[in-house]
């Protein structure tokens, strides 16, 4: 019975966590902040780092819910990945912006291989540019900017930051080993999964979209069913294949979108994954995370602040390309919501630790800096986003928290200017 309490006890964090972030924008008048924050936040405080009210042992048995979670985090932003709805130019500029970050990433990761940090810098320079797209489809919904022109260009950037370093994981650990044949595999899966998301484009049509929604109104909901059966498939044979199993689900996800825009279908999906698996994931990150051996160790947490730095360094100066689409305001909230990762991070260190390319103290500290990218970045982002539409603080925290944006802010403009008005030419 010691599952149905722990899963009891999470299942009140994931009610009580959007309840109280509804509470906290109205006692401190800031914007919303979003609910993933607080589902990892009192994940960590009901956790073995907390007050223990769920142990180690709880977790293994749960444990699986938690990677559904993932895997269903990953499905739900495939099918909400809307390249048309995003634009062209959007992610053509999110791509350019992230092979920007990738290689100041390849650099930061470099130092720190030549003074002796990391034991696989290939693995970190991936991992340091990533972006959650499926983390902050919710954020943008709940506030509203989902359809503004901010909006479709931090997705845009968030969409490639994660689908890139999907692709590119397995490649680089295959490559690691020396491991043709995993190459190999991982190419056929790519293939598989083009030619799957082709053939589901072509088969799109009314009257397939019309028969869905009819389907959707029988007792047996046949339609999710099989996107669940689609979701499993994929996941799995990547996983046999050698691939991590979110570009599986990632795929599937995609598969949804280029078969049919049914609003129900997605409705009812985000439903069962945004009301169920993944909050389950969060809170479940947060009672995992062991903040007693990262704040303990002056070297974990001299790593905990490095690796947080890193995820934000490799996205400042990228976000200079924005500066044509984007009034300047609109920069370092880009940047910060650019740099909020957390799934794809789990995942990565996950893989790593297992195949023994990533150090396990490199992972805690890149999944604490995560956490923290989660828990910080997003907020902080929106706090400036509100300063620009003139929302007026009140309440002496609340003041003070304003004038650390106005701060950054400055700092930010300055940095701006420096480097649009530096000589480089030669004297």
């Amino acid at each position: 019975m010691s599952e149905i309490r722990a899963l009891f006890i999470i299942s009140f964090i994931a009610v009580l966590a959007p309840l109280a972030a509804q509470l906290t924008a109205l006692i401190t008048a800031l914007i919303l902040v979003p609910a993933v924050v607080l589902e990892l936040v009192l994940g960590i405080l009901i956790g073995p780092s907390g007050i223990g009210w769920i142990t180690s042992d709880d977790t293994d048995t749960i444990g699986f819910l938690g990677e559904f979670g993932l895997i269903f985090l990953f499905f739900q932003a495939g099918f909400e990945f809307n390249p048309e709805k995003i634009g062209a130019p959007a992610l053509r500029l999110g791509a350019l912006a992230w092979l920007a970050a990738l290689a100041l990433s390849a650099i930061f990761a470099g130092l720190l291989y030549t003074i002796g940090l990391l034991h696989a810098p290939l693995l970190i320079a991936l991992v340091l540019p990533t972006t959650s797209f499926g983390i902050l489809i919710p954020m943008f919904r709940e506030t509203g900017e989902i359809e503004s022109n901010f909006g479709r260009y931090v997705l845009g950037s968030a969409a490639i930051g994660e689908l890139g370093p999907i692709i590119l994981a397995p490649l680089v650990l295959a490559q690691a080993h020396q491991h043709l044949r995993q190459t190999l595999l991982s190419m056929d899966f790519l293939a598989l999964a083009i030619g799957v998301i082709i053939l589901a484009r072509s088969l799109r049509s009314e009257g397939l979209s019309r028969m869905i929604a009819h389907w959707m109104s029988d007792s047996s909901i046949l339609p999710v069913r099989i996107s669940l059966l689609l979701l499993l498939w994929l996941t799995s044979l990547a996983d046999k294949l050698g691939m991590e199993m979110v570009l599986g689900a990632y795929t599937a996800g995609m598969v949804i979108s280029s078969l049919t825009k049914v609003t129900i279908l997605q409705y009812r999906l985000t439903s069962i994954g945004s009301g169920f698996f993944i909050p389950l994931f969060f809170i479940i990150s947060g009672v995992e995370f062991d903040l007693p051996g990262l704040v303990t160790s002056p070297a974990s947490l001299a790593r905990l602040i490095l690796f947080c730095a890193g995820f934000l360094f490799v996205r400042i100066l990228p976000v200079l390309l924005y500066k044509r689409v984007l009034p300047e305001r609109d920069l370092l909230p880009h940047a910060l919501f650019s740099s909020t990762t957390l799934p794809l991070v789990v995942a990565v260190t996950y893989l790593g630790v297992r195949t023994g390319d990533m150090l396990p103290e490199n992972a805690s500290a890149l999944v604490g800096a995560a956490v923290i990218t989660v828990a910080v970045f997003p907020a902080f982002a929106l706090l400036l986003r509100a300063k620009s539409e003139g929302v007026q603080p009140n309440g002496t925290v609340v003041i003070a928290v304003h004038r650390v944006a106005d701060l950054a802010s400055a700092l930010f403009s300055r940095f701006i200017v420096f480097i649009s008005q530096k000589n480089w030419r030669k004297p």
